[in-house]
């Protein structure tokens, strides 16, 4: 595995290549720009990977003579076409000694895309998936005329688009896309889709995570869950029969997380109460709002989302009392709908974190979700609050897939009706997911959330870590003890209370929005971190009115309904839809 990244110049560096060193420090890659007429400056020791345009890796590779310690050892080279396509495809005919070989502009419209069973140590979790996309005006096909010496690791409507080969006994990877992504881009509303610059995105980050595996950041685990929005806690609601889900969840060995409402925290039977007690090992439970009326949580009101906070709390508190069902302090915002102010509050309210499926704030204004923050872990532009992503089945495996390279948990969303074939929908699309070249470890939802972080190990020995929920589970299972640094994001330190390992306190520091803490692991052993944070102020008493509290009730029995009796009539359903949207607008 090679440790530094070498991103060739010629002359001044470009747009490209800075956005390539943005990417490099994303990944916590160490990198530097060097002009290629200075490869052999540099100094020896390590094996270095060299990024560039086709043309200038062509003359790095014509120049650099046989086994010659005068020049950095290669460990690989990572090549894309400049904006001289011709150029660039007579720069690649040099390097794969091919002639015949060509750049061609993709053809329009939707293409069968499909990443190589083959190659599976280029392409970790996404190897063999196909699917379909249209191409950018960037990307390009690679076309040979004859026999050819590369290997496809990625195929457009049956072209090549990202290859390998051996020149003079050093790998290359050609990727046929001009693009080289923006990772501090704004993305729009909705959830982030791969499809949208698959060609130039996917090749890149399999690429780092195969090179760089030892010094790039990488997760602790690949944590899964499936998470079933609104339902009480009950036998039965709508299509999904708990019972029956259960035996599903045993059989197939997965989790799910109901994200209960606690407007509803009264109203759990003590029948319901023991079951969901007894599989507590298969069921999580999650906050999921707190009225459940529309964009309850996207309110630019501190005050208001304050107040809303501590009722959501306070029901759910009162839940576990009447109960004894556990719940993990995670909102999960009705309908995806989340201010910028929102995420502060809910970390001054004792949650754990968020998860949600829009990854932008209703507050427009002051959204600033980038590509780099749905790359992530979780989202943590906001209150350094970790917003963790989630996916419907409708995304593409090819999403899941991509979150999984990633490192991002494979957090899985449906409503009851996703089980109206009994099941066999979700079935499929968990034994999809377990087909893919990596493994995934199935937690109740809280815990999938303690463990996710990125880890790596410096130069020193020294492992250092990412923390991101408010609460962090790190695993040694190793027979030597550890000595771990742990940073997490934090742009207020003066709002933290405590951390503590374990329930003792530790010491910490701040250091450029970041607090940073260390804790030696002894071997074959856990320690569980907390961030403890200052409590938020209460705010004036916002008074809900009789006709409010009449319109939540009604708007939650029209819900139950529609889900209950009228979910398999269409018409009946929509007309509860329109009555309950009516209440909404009343209030």
């Amino acid at each position: 595995m090679a440790k530094m990244a070498l991103i060739l110049s010629d002359g001044s560096p470009t747009g490209p290549q800075h956005k390539l060193g943005r990417v490099l420090d994303f990944f916590g890659v160490p990198w530097e720009t060097v002009d290629v007429s200075k490869l052999s400056d540099l100094k020896q020791g390590q094996e270095h990977v060299v990024f560039g345009s086709a043309q200038t890796v062509a003359i790095a590779l014509k120049q650099t003579p046989p086994e010659n310690d005068s020049f950095p050892r290669l460990a690989a080279c990572y090549v894309y076409p400049s904006d001289d396509r011709s150029a660039s495809e007579h720069a690649l005919q040099l390097l794969c000694g091919e002639a015949h070989l060509s750049l061609q502009e993709a053809p329009t419209g939707n293409l069968p895309l499909r990443v190589s069973r083959e190659e599976i140590d280029v392409a970790g979790p996404m190897a063999g998936l196909e699917m379909s996309s249209q191409l950018r005006k960037e990307d390009a096909v690679v076309v040979s005329g004859g026999r050819s010496k590369f290997a496809t690791v990625i195929s457009a409507g049956g072209d090549p688009v990202f290859i390998r080969f051996q020149e003079r006994g050093v790998p290359v990877f050609f990727c046929a896309s001009s693009h080289m992504v923006d990772i501090d881009q704004a993305v729009g509303p909705g959830f982030y889709d791969v499809k949208d610059h698959f060609c130039s995105v996917v090749p890149l980050v399999m690429f780092l995570r195969f090179m760089f595996g030892e010094v790039a950041w990488r997760s602790q685990e690949l944590g899964a869950c499936l998470i079933v929005d609104d339902p009480l806690l009950r036998q039965r609601y709508g299509s999904c029969d708990f019972g029956k889900l259960r035996d599903l969840m045993l059989q197939h060995e997965f989790t799910t997380n109901i994200a209960f409402i606690p407007w509803n925290w009264h109203r759990t039977s003590p029948a319901a109460g023991e079951f969901f007690k007894k599989e507590a090992a298969h069921y999580s439970i999650s906050v999921h709002g707190c009225d459940h009326i529309g964009a309850e949580f996207g309110a630019t009101s501190p005050e208001v989302i304050n107040n809303k906070a501590k009722l959501a709390w306070s029901r759910m508190q009162n839940h576990e009392a009447r109960t004894g069902i556990h719940h993990d302090p995670v909102m999960i915002f009705p309908q995806g709908v989340f201010s910028s102010v929102c995420p502060e509050i809910l970390k001054r309210n004792g949650f754990l974190a968020a998860v949600n499926t829009e990854t932008v704030p209703v507050d427009s204004s002051s959204a600033r979700t980038k590509i780099r923050d749905v790359w992530d872990i979780a989202i943590m532009t906001y209150g350094s609050f970790p917003i963790f992503t989630r996916r419907y089945a409708f995304h593409g495996l090819e999403n899941f897939a991509f979150d999984l390279l990633l490192g991002k948990p494979c957090l899985i969303v449906c409503h009851h009706y996703f089980f109206k074939d009994g099941g066999a929908g979700l079935i499929e699309l968990i034994e999809k997911l377990r087909s893919l070249n990596c493994i995934l470890r199935w937690r109740p939802l809280g815990e999938v959330i303690r463990r996710a972080c990125r880890r790596r190990v410096s130069d020193a020995g020294v492992e250092e870590v990412e923390m991101y929920g408010n609460e962090l589970l790190i695993d040694n299972n190793s027979e030597q003890g550890i000595q771990m640094w742990i940073r997490k994001r934090e742009a207020r330190a003066d709002v933290v209370a405590e951390i503590v390992c374990d329930g003792k306190p530790v010491t910490w520091t701040s250091d450029v929005d970041h607090l940073v803490f260390g804790e030696k692991i002894s071997s074959r052993s856990q320690r569980r971190f907390q961030v403890v944070y200052r409590e938020q102020a209460g705010a004036a008493k916002v008074d809900r009115s009789l006709r409010f509290e009449l319109s939540v009730a009604a708007r939650r029995m029209l819900s139950e309904f529609r889900d209950d009796y009228l979910s398999r009539s269409s018409f009946l359903s929509t007309t509860a839809t329109s009555l309950k949207n009516a209440l909404t607008r009343a209030n």
